[in-house]
């Protein structure tokens, strides 16, 4: 059985990371309303549900230092492009590629940690 505990951190953890995907493409698509922050914690939970399902040992901290640098990396990229993030000058295409550069730059440089941790 997977504890909830661990459910909500790792969901918490992985809206962290989603966030600065979510947030943006809800500004440029001019989404009203809180549905895209209840999409991303919906989406976080059922990552987080199968990844502890998959693996109940998963290294939950490792996650939370994932879900920061994925945050702390896309924030500086935005910030070197210039397209900053809130202030709406970014295009679609930006976000999603910044995003994704972001998590695989962190997957990259933590490949041996992620690779165990998918171990199970």
């Amino acid at each position: 059985m997977v504890s909830g505990s661990r459910i909500l951190s790792l969901t918490f953890a992985l809206t962290l990371a989603l966030t600065t995907l979510v947030g943006p493409l809800a500004d440029a698509l001019d989404v009203r309303g809180n549905s895209g922050i209840f999409g991303a914690l919906g989406v976080a939970l059922l990552l987080a549900y199968a990844l502890l399902s998959y693996n109940p040992d998963l290294y939950v901290d490792g996650v939370w230092h994932f879900g920061f640098l994925v945050f702390l990396l896309s924030i500086g990229v935005h910030f070197l492009l210039g397209t900053g993030l809130t202030d709406g000058n970014a295009t679609l295409a930006q976000i999603v590629l910044v995003w994704l550069f972001a998590v695989g730059a962190v997957a990259v440089a933590f490949r041996k940690t992620v690779i165990e941790q998918l171990r199970a």
